[in-house]
């Protein structure tokens, strides 16, 4: 799921920026961040399923997802750290935020809801999990037949 949101962040952000910067793709700081955060999901969804082991595949990815933690503060600060065509952030920030009251509520409203979807879709994907690996222990049999 965080792969294809970061290939339709990215595919919307250059539709919006041809209107907007003449060109759909700079190098800008953002936006190679982004990239390279498309690049990891990659990387870590075929090691995942290039690996025979379920244990070594899970400590493989593992790895890699704590190397490319890295890459989210650089993601979020890039428009602070170097000179960028993003604007400055204008919700987040020391103060009030900067943005309309009209445009802040729906927003936070969206936040929220993606938010509570995420944590719901997260459970039932662990719980599959779960399950998916203990198959075969006694507690899985008991909880199916009660």
């Amino acid at each position: 799921a965080g792969a294809w949101v970061t290939v339709v962040s990215l595919v919307t952000g250059m539709l919006w920026g041809k209107p907007m910067w003449g060109t759909y793709w700079v190098w800008d700081p953002r936006l190679t961040a982004q990239l390279i955060l498309l690049f990891l999901y990659l990387g870590y969804m075929g090691l995942r399923s290039g690996i025979d082991d379920t244990g070594r595949a899970d400590k493989s990815s593992a790895v890699l997802a704590i190397v490319g933690l890295v890459n989210v503060p650089i993601i979020k600060f890039s428009v602070e750290w170097w000179n960028s065509i993003h604007q400055a952030p204008s919700v987040m920030k020391m103060g009030r935020p900067s943005m309309p009251a009209d445009m802040l509520v729906p927003l936070l409203t969206m936040m929220l809801g993606f938010t509570l979807y995420f944590v719901s879709v997260l459970l039932v994907r662990l719980r599959a999990e779960i399950l998916r690996r203990e198959r075969t222990a006694n507690w899985v049999r008991e909880a199916v037949v009660s």
